[in-house]
């Protein structure tokens, strides 16, 4: 019995001991920053980011001309029913006329040139009627008391909407110097009419697709000299992107910036934000 106890000692006297020690910690994994594994990884990191950054940038320039093309689409519409409200009025105007000429017509005797006629006399024949009136006072005829009006000379077309019209629909399709030649010669020859704004925000715009960048900053910028007030965000953008375009970086993140600064409920902030973050990152 004491033989198979003693060993069973021992055994757990070593067990004890080994249990006692501490285990040595385990080596920490070391990786190194010119591992070349980690280098390629931070270059794929890079161009990825490098690749979103300039798909934001994409997208936004092609949402721009979505939208621009839309607001032209948009603009020739509100030109129409500015148009058919002018007409209304004519046609207004004409039926106010007519009604001024029958309440006169209205306040008339019903026989002219004999007082002897008595209203109330009725006669079935105009030979009756000539009996009944001497020869010396024979009803004459009078001339046409309601003149002829000419709906369609009344109800006219403004030609300046109408050539306004034409050079949206030309934008339209992309006929851009066909629309800046339409555009420019509504503004010589009436700078003070109401939709002159419209006008010179929409000479921007093709010069701007024409890749003419500079006209089309300097016609942007005209635009807050009008009353065009639903333009002045869509044209502090484009001044932005004007510049960007032709290469002076800092004048465009100005832009962009003022944008942010004065028409912070424009729907251009985010694009605004976008583009200064990608010319801070790139351009600069």
């Amino acid at each position: 019995m004491k033989k198979i106890i003693f060993p069973l000692m021992i055994i757990a006297v070593i067990f004890a001991s080994c249990a006692s020690k501490p285990k040595p910690a385990a080596a920490p994994i070391l990786i190194q920053s010119d591992d070349v594994n980690i280098t390629l990884l931070d270059k794929k990191i890079e161009n990825l980011r490098d690749t979103m950054t300039l798909a934001f940038a994409s997208m936004d320039e092609y949402y721009i001309q979505r939208t621009t093309k839309l607001h032209a689409k948009l603009d020739r519409m509100e030109a129409e029913v500015m148009e058919m409200d002018t007409q209304s009025d004519a046609l207004i105007a004409v039926i106010d006329q007519m009604n001024a000429y029958l309440r006169e017509l209205n306040g008339l005797p019903i026989f002219f040139g004999s007082p002897k006629v008595i209203a109330e006399q009725t006669v079935k024949t105009p030979e009756e009627l000539i009996g009944k009136v001497p020869e010396e006072e024979i009803i004459i005829k009078p001339e046409i008391i309601v003149p002829e009006v000419k709906v369609k000379e009344a109800v006219k077309a403004d030609p300046y909407l109408t050539q306004y019209k034409d050079a949206l629909n030309k934008f339209y399709y992309q006929r851009y110097s066909e629309a800046i030649e339409i555009f420019e010669r509504l503004l010589m020859e009436n700078p003070q009419h109401e939709l002159a704004g419209n006008v010179q925000y929409w000479v921007g715009e093709s010069y701007y697709a024409l890749r003419q960048y500079k006209k089309a900053y300097n016609a942007f910028n005209m635009v807050f000299n009008t009353n065009a007030f639903d333009k002045y965000d869509d044209t502090q953008l484009k001044l932005g992107f004007c510049y960007f375009k032709m290469g002076k970086m800092r004048s465009a993140i100005q832009e962009f910036q003022n944008l942010i600064t004065f028409y912070p409920n424009s729907e251009h902030v985010t694009i605004a934000i976008r583009q200064i973050g990608i010319i801070e990152q790139y351009g600069l």
